[in-house]
């Protein structure tokens, strides 16, 4: 360990064939003005020379390497890493984008100031793409603040970073096989409905995330169907258990994407009709 004190966040990296992007996702870590990190990498299964390159890291003691075997899919190799994480917060690192260098630095202040409700900080990231082997900035997707947790359920966009206070994520069960996207589709989504529902998100109005466009993470338009009918099932799993208050109204976005329009106030009654069928 570095000077700076003991380690207080963790940067989970599950990694599946991605022998490639991951010095550049592992090198950003190494790049934080704190000190003050654990890097745990999941190899998923890889096929590549993931699982070897993590390795050449491990002569600091920060850094840990998990090796699955089979690949098992993100939520559920981010579900076998909770019982490793031993610091008080813990971010979600993507294997093929990176961090801003004050990205931990930025967010622990944030959830260090905020209140003790307070469950997870988000950020800004920069979108960049692949243009003949250089990459090129493409976009900024803007995070927001949440008022509610019924307005986290309204939101469309994802949320970069993740930075989680471990013990409310290990409090709402962590990152579950659900029965609809069976830890492999939409599980950042669950994640966080099921952490609204206990506390706080907070936005640190900063670019600290990177995302790596390229083809390997663009959703083929055939795939999009089936995708959607798991995250409709999952919401609405998400408001029943929420004691089905609202009805949900569904959208598509112009990418073919299924979005939550609107959320419709039911009846008590009625709500509680439904509730006993």
């Amino acid at each position: 360990m570095q000077s700076g004190g003991e380690p207080r966040v963790t940067v989970v990296l599950a990694v599946y064939n991605r022998a490639r992007e991951l010095p550049l996702a592992i090198a950003s870590v190494f790049s934080q003005t704190t000190p003050a990190w654990e890097l745990l990498v999941v190899d998923d299964g890889s096929t590549d020379d993931s699982f070897a390159i993590a390795r050449r890291y491990l002569w600091d003691a920060r850094v840990r390497v998990l090796a699955l075997g089979n690949n098992v899919g993100l939520g559920n190799a981010l579900q076998a890493a909770l019982p490793h994480v031993r610091t008080p917060y813990f971010v979600t690192l993507d294997s093929d984008d990176w961090l801003a260098p004050t990205a931990l630095a930025d967010l622990m202040a944030a959830m260090d100031e905020g209140s003790e409700d307070a469950v997870l900080a988000s950020a800004n990231a920069q979108h960049w793409r692949e243009d003949r082997g250089r990459l090129v900035r493409d976009h900024v997707l803007r995070g927001r603040p949440f008022s509610d947790k019924f307005d986290v359920f309204r939101y469309g966009p994802y949320l970069v970073p993740r930075f989680y206070r471990t013990e409310a994520v290990l409090r709402v069960g962590g990152f579950e096989r659900d029965p609809h996207g069976q830890g492999r589709f939409y599980e950042d989504k669950l994640i966080l409905l099921k952490l609204a529902a206990i506390g706080r998100f907070l936005h640190v109005d900063r670019v600290l995330y990177h995302v790596r466009l390229h083809a390997a993470n663009l959703t083929r338009p055939e795939e999009r169907a089936r995708l959607n009918a798991i995250k409709k099932a999952m919401y609405e799993r998400i408001m029943r258990e929420w004691g089905d208050p609202y009805e949900i109204v569904w959208g598509m976005h112009p990418e073919g994407w299924l979005d939550v329009a609107d959320l419709v106030p039911r009846t008590s009654a009625g709500a509680q009709d439904r509730r006993t069928h």
